[in-house]
Order: C-alpha cells, then structure tokens, then sequence
C-alpha cells in the first residue's frame, strides 16, 4: 500500500513539473515572436535605427499564477459605442462578454470588446481585445495600459486569460500608431506583475 501511495506521489510531481516545463517553453516561445516582430521590418513600430539597436523587451518572470480560467458571460444585447483613442479621435467597438476570473484568492472581471468594422476579409478571424490598466500602469509597464487579444472568439462559457502574455499597443513605440485606450470597466485594483514591463 505504501509502495503504490509512493509511486503515485512520484507520477503527480512529475506531471507537475512537466506541465510547468511546458508552460514555460510556450512563453518562451511566445516572447521570441514578439521580440521577432519587432526586428522584422514588415512589422515593426521601430525605425531602422531602434531596430538596430533593439535587443529585445523587457519581462516579468513567467508566472503560472497569472495564467488564471475565466467564466465568459455574453452581453449579445450590448451596442457599439466610440471608444477613444491615443490621437484623441474614437473606435467603434462593442463589447461581447464580461470574464469573471480570479487572481490570487480575489474575484475581478474585465470586459472583452470586438472593433466593429465596415469591412472585413472573408475567412479572417475576428480579433476579440483585452485591453487593461493595472497598479503597475505608468511606473513598471507602460502608461496607456497593456493588450491581450484572442484570435477568433473562444468556444463555451470557460476562457483561459493569460497576464504573461500581456503587451504594449505599437503607440509606446512610436506616435504614428493611434491605439484604443483602456476603458474604466477595465482598470483592475491590482498590479499585474506578468507581462511585458516598460515601453
């Protein structure tokens, strides 16, 4: 009896640290497609010569703790509003759902918005947008707030939200880019500690 208690403890570690080790490739991999992105010219906010000198983002150690599972509850009644922007001009968005989620023993939500567009290609997935402000807004991440979007909308009523994968909008590169800004629905009582720091 001892013999198969033991064993079994031994096959719960390891599934353990195998799932952490696979949690931790995939934002590895994950933070190199960001860093790549923004050497690629094609899709950069950088100049060539912040592209020379780019030698990657700044993150926070990946965090399982902020990779948290979300109940989804649509808004299907909801209508498109002007949201504004970082040049001082609106985008139309609408908002689908409200994510009610927990993050270390505490329960917050944030909203999940679509931009409703004129146009879109047929096939093309729509983009569902995540944006945030949080305590470390302004002082260790930057100061329009930070993005996550889900490409397509996910299926049933449980989303995952993963804070590690946090980023900024291309305005903290580069005026150019006009940017959505972060509605209040959005600002959470909290410093997410995951993600991408800086600008």
């Amino acid at each position: 009896m001892k013999l198969l208690l033991g064993l079994s403890l031994i096959f719960c570690v390891n599934d353990l640290l195998s799932q952490q080790s696979t949690f931790i490739q995939e934002i590895k991999k994950y933070r190199a497609q960001q860093n790549a992105e923004f050497l690629n010219p094609d899709k950069s906010p950088l100049t060539p010569e912040e592209r020379s000198a780019f030698q990657g983002h700044e993150f926070f150690e990946a965090d399982e703790a902020y990779r948290v599972k979300a109940r989804f509850e649509p808004t299907p009644k909801d209508k498109p509003f002007p949201l504004g922007t970082s040049k001082g001009g609106t985008q139309l968005y609408q908002r689908i759902g409200v994510l009610h989620f927990q993050l270390k023993g505490e329960p917050y939500t944030l909203e999940a918005y679509l931009q409703v567009q004129r146009f879109r290609i047929p096939g093309q997935k729509p983009i569902v947008f995540l944006p945030l402000v949080d305590q470390t807004t302004g002082d260790i991440t930057y100061g329009g707030g930070r993005y996550l979007h889900y490409e397509g909308i996910p299926e049933g009523t449980e989303w995952v939200i993963d804070f590690n994968k946090l980023y900024n909008p291309y305005c903290a590169y580069s005026e150019e880019y006009e940017c959505p800004m972060v509605p209040e629905a959005n600002h959470l009582p909290i410093a997410i500690e995951a993600g991408i720091k800086g600008s």
